[in-house]
């Protein structure tokens, strides 16, 4: 089941940057994908959740980043480190159905990073996520 999610997060990662740099509309990247990858349906469900998820509240997840990341406004960040950052926030705040522990949900952010990302990448998903989980958590005990 790990190696199902750590791949269907690949492929949510490698849709949201090119539904970032193009027009494309969001269905059909989705569906393209699916017919390429074949996915068990849990896979499947898992995917256009994290994908169709990351992109309605991309607005919403990139002011997270950018309170987190000042010096780096999300217009100007690498479109891998976008994507990756905005799978995993969507995960750890938003998706109510998985409950995926934050650690895990670091950890995939950082390998996908490391595999997909430049030299920086990994150390830069990092001290976001990092920083957006100890704000998180501090608002929520006060």
């Amino acid at each position: 089941m790990a190696s199902l999610r750590r791949r269907v997060r690949e492929i949510a990662l490698q849709i949201l940057f090119e539904l970032d740099a193009t027009d494309h509309p969001p269905d059909q990247v989705v569906a393209r994908r699916l017919e390429e990858e074949r996915l068990p349906p849990e896979g499947e469900r898992f995917l256009r959740r994290l994908v169709f998820g990351a992109w309605e509240h991309a607005s919403y997840l990139d002011r997270i980043i950018e309170e987190a990341a000042p010096n780096w406004p999300v217009s100007q960040m690498p479109g891998v480190d976008k994507a990756i950052l905005r799978i995993a926030l969507f995960e750890a705040l938003i998706d109510e159905e998985e409950k995926t522990p934050v650690k895990a949900i670091i950890n995939e952010a950082v390998e996908l990073a490391k595999q997909y990302g430049s030299d920086n990448s990994s150390r830069f998903v990092n001290g976001v996520l990092g920083t957006v989980v100890s704000r998180y958590r501090e608002r929520r005990k006060g």
